[in-house]
């Protein structure tokens, strides 16, 4: 019987189920969802920004890992997405019950993050890329305003950031929420001008078609 092993350092083929960013990825996501989840409990602050820490090393170690090892896999993007938004949820919605004057700009970040850029970030499923990170190679504007360090920054960070240390600035905040949310409509309007990968059509529905 052969034993399953972690190939730590090796280069993956990219329809792998197995690799060390993707231990990065769940450790990081248990780690942080543990410290929200005292934060909640204890109803202290401090904890919550403990976890937002976590939450954005983790996000970083397991990308620069994956990329440098050769070990990126389309299983371990798709990690990456879901942990990202469950993550920030859980930190915006103690935030939230910390601040509630806070109230619009994190619920406009909450369903551009959660619902909008979720669904623009999983398109990469759709072309024969390995990650968003490879959007360029579909398009480049989708690329450089939503994937490119600088869009990822401004995408994950900067409302955060605004509302730890400029809370009276939730105006702003909430402006900068509404650009990301048009950002991304726009983003998602360029894809649809990209076919990608499209599944058959159902048997039935090709005999529909088909006189």
């Amino acid at each position: 019987m052969k034993i399953m092993r972690f190939r730590f350092l090796s280069p993956l083929d990219p329809k792998s189920f197995y690799s060390f960013p993707n231990i990065i990825t769940l450790t990081r996501l248990i780690a942080s969802l543990t410290f929200f989840t005292l934060a909640a409990i204890k109803l202290s602050p401090t904890l919550n920004f403990i976890g937002l820490g976590l939450h954005w090393a983790g996000d970083v170690a397991d990308g620069i890992l994956a990329r440098r090892t050769k070990q990126e896999t389309i299983l371990g993007a798709e990690i990456d997405i879901i942990a990202d938004r469950v993550e920030a949820i859980f930190f915006y919605v103690n935030f939230l019950s910390f601040n509630p004057r806070l109230f619009l700009p994190i619920a406009i970040y909450l369903v551009d993050f959660a619902f909008v850029d979720f669904y623009l970030s999983y398109q990469f499923i759709k072309y024969p890329i390995i990650s968003p990170n490879y959007f360029y190679l579909v398009d480049k504007k989708v690329y450089r305003y939503n994937f490119s360090p600088g869009a990822k920054f401004a995408n994950s960070t900067v409302v955060a950031l605004l509302l730890i240390f400029l809370p009276a600035w939730q105006v702003v905040a909430t402006v900068f929420a509404l650009g990301l949310v048009g950002v991304k409509l726009r983003s998602i309007l360029w894809l649809r001008q990209k076919p990608g990968w499209l599944p058959p059509k159902p048997e039935n529905q090709l005999k529909e078609v088909v006189p």
